[in-house]
């Protein structure tokens, strides 16, 4: 059997860095930052430092779960959304 037969099979998580926006401090101002997926997991940087590593736990968009950093639930959410909007289906 070939490889591509299980190509449907496996989570379509981006390769290269990219780029969300996501209001940071509830002010309404949008801010760029980065993130970085390695393996299962996404590394989120702003303005050049790290904020927190990301884990997608489940299919439902609330399910984003930090590995390391310390950002509030509420954060985790927006940025754990913004990812998944990032994510082709």
């Amino acid at each position: 059997m070939m490889d591509e037969d299980f190509d449907f099979e496996q989570e379509k998580q981006p390769e290269i860095p990219f780029h969300v926006e996501v209001d940071l401090y509830d002010t309404g101002d949008y801010s760029r930052i980065l993130v970085v997926p390695c393996n299962s997991v996404y590394h989120v940087v702003h303005n050049d430092e790290h904020l927190c590593t990301l884990v997608h736990t489940c299919e439902e968009v609330e399910c984003w779960e930090q590995e390391d950093g310390t950002l509030d639930e509420e954060l985790v959410e927006k940025i754990g959304a913004a990812i998944k909007a990032f994510i082709p289906d």
